[in-house]
């Protein structure tokens, strides 16, 4: 992956690398930083979930340059993991508990449809 180097109207310089470092409004982190790392800093606004809706959150209040925003999400780090990259292998997923939190619910009095939510 090449880095890049974007010079944002307002004069912060944004890059993206190989080596995994964003900078952007002038702060240079890791995008994947250790917990010590992520508490150590001071943050506007804090996302916790990971997910489309946190991150399109997370990506408007960035917007402002002067903002700055961290996002928690659970479970460990599967950035390269075929698994959770290829949409084919979703299948292999389910039920396995290395990516899978298997919660299951109880059955409600009075569901018509008598669906369990437990494999």
């Amino acid at each position: 992956m090449a880095e890049s180097n974007i010079i944002e109207r307002n004069g912060s310089e944004h890059v993206n690398g190989a080596s995994g470092v964003n900078e952007v409004n002038s702060h240079s982190d890791s995008a994947l930083p250790s917990v010590e790392q992520f508490l150590k800093q001071p943050y506007d606004f804090v996302i916790v979930g990971g997910g489309t809706a946190g991150l399109a959150v997370a990506a408007h209040l960035t917007e402002n340059p002067d903002v700055t925003v961290g996002v928690i999400e659970a479970g460990k780090n599967r950035l390269g993991d075929l698994l959770v990259d290829t949409p084919a292998l979703f299948p292999q997923l389910l039920g396995n508990p290395e990516y899978d939190w298997m919660m299951s619910t109880t059955p409600q009095v009075g569901n018509c449809l008598k669906f369990r939510a437990s494999l």
